[in-house]
């Protein structure tokens, strides 16, 4: 990834959305309060407010889904763990909605998340890679070249990391192929037996998400 100044970081995060555009998918990554007050419940007196009636929820009340008699839907995921609360949009008629949310609310820019994620020595770059994952709707080579670099580290802490984001951006976008080369490089080269075993346990959950027959002796 030819990413070394703020004009490169820029047209990475361009890219970005281009692909959530082509897809219309639409998930940006939001501080937890706004103006004092928690992200998840204004976004909700929001959606409220334009006839969006929330649909279901789930995980006690941090994700929470949206949906329009259209067919378009908005997904709130308060990532307590991470300290973000997420928001994705889908379908018809959602972009207006989405600029108002983010005009209310602000959000974390990619190129920001993306510079911090590159310098692997830092000690906020697992998090921000992890953060990236959630948004990760479609897979580049780009993407392959940032997990390299953090599944490379000689850090065991941030190798582990980003064994679990790895893992998180091929369910969102829905691609496994490019996750599964990389676990097994990955499974290649680690020494250490415990995070072996955590790559293992990762390259049976995204084998089962591409189809993969279950091996029910598999150990857990």
């Amino acid at each position: 990834m030819e990413v070394t100044n703020e004009t490169a970081l820029k047209k990475r995060a361009k890219q970005l959305l281009v692909a959530m555009t082509q897809r219309d998918r639409y998930i940006y990554a939001l501080s937890p309060e706004t103006d004092n007050r928690n992200t998840a419940a204004v976004l909700g007196a929001l959606l409220s407010d334009r006839g969006i009636a929330q649909a279901a929820d789930e995980a006690d009340g941090r994700v929470v889904k949206y949906a329009t008699d259209g067919g378009a839907q908005f997904i709130v995921f308060d990532n307590r763990e991470l300290d973000i609360v997420f928001v994705e949009a889908a379908g018809s008629g959602v972009i207006p909605v989405m600029q108002e949310i983010l005009q209310r609310t602000g959000f974390i820019a990619q190129s920001k998340l993306l510079g911090v994620a590159l310098d692997v020595g830092r000690d906020d770059a697992p998090r921000a890679l992890r953060v990236l994952a959630h948004m990760a709707v479609a897979w580049d080579e780009d993407w392959t070249d940032l997990f390299v670099l953090h599944l490379a580290s000689p850090d065991m802490v941030v190798r582990r990391s980003a064994i679990d984001a790895l893992t998180l951006a091929a369910m969102v976008a829905q691609e496994f192929g490019p996750a599964r080369e990389l676990l097994a490089e990955a499974a290649r080269r680690e020494k250490m037996p415990k995070l072996a075993e955590v790559i293992a346990d990762a390259e049976r959950v995204v084998g089962a998400a591409a189809g993969d027959p279950i091996d029910l002796t598999a150990p857990s």
